[in-house]
């Protein structure tokens, strides 16, 4: 699909965004062997970072409201790629737990996304893969810190908290009358 891909950005964060929202879109779109859509594999991923967890913690980790993840999970059981044990801390609760399986198949999709962006790299000097890893982290850790959600607020409220900061700090150089155009001429182009 290439949705947008002819747009011409007006302005270096016009620019980066649509970089990301390119490659963002590849990444999550299944590839060449993936047996799995993108959200279970998130859910693979949170669970392998950080082992069983409870139900709640793992929407939270993804996101996502309870309702959507339990859906998820009932999804990955069938598939033999998580189980639910007891909570040893509360025989009320249970927790989601990678199986051998879902390790695997977790694994196999991270390995053809590591493939991919190797393959993207091809040509690339030492140095500036190291260079883009690092500009790449400090650039994650500063969206991050921007949008994490005060105590307290509900995980669907992010969003609009990050609006609202983005119109009080418009982009250097760039006034909200602009930056509104600029927008509208993006979405146009994807019409």
């Amino acid at each position: 699909m290439q949705v947008n891909d002819a747009y011409t950005p007006q302005t270096p964060i016009e620019g980066v965004m649509h970089a990301f929202t390119r490659i963002g879109r590849r990444l999550k779109a299944k590839q060449p062997g993936d047996t799995i859509d993108h959200s279970a594999h998130i859910a693979l991923f949170a669970l392998r970072c950080s082992g069983a967890l409870r139900l709640s913690e793992l929407a939270a980790r993804m996101e996502l409201d309870a309702s959507t993840t339990s859906r998820h999970v009932r999804a990955l059981e069938q598939l033999g790629l998580v189980r639910r044990s007891p909570d040893p801390a509360d025989g009320r609760a249970f927790r989601v737990e990678l199986t051998e399986q879902g390790l695997e198949q977790w694994e196999d999709n991270a390995r053809r996304r590591m493939e991919l962006l190797g393959a993207a790299l091809e040509g690339w000097s030492e140095e500036d893969i190291e260079t883009f890893g690092r500009l790449m982290t400090r650039f994650a850790d500063a969206v991050t810190a921007r949008i994490e959600a005060p105590p307290g607020m509900a995980w669907a409220d992010k969003g609009w908290a990050a609006m609202a900061r983005r119109t009080q700090d418009s982009a250097p150089g760039v006034d909200d009358d602009t930056a509104r155009e600029n927008t509208e001429k993006n979405l146009e182009s994807t019409t």
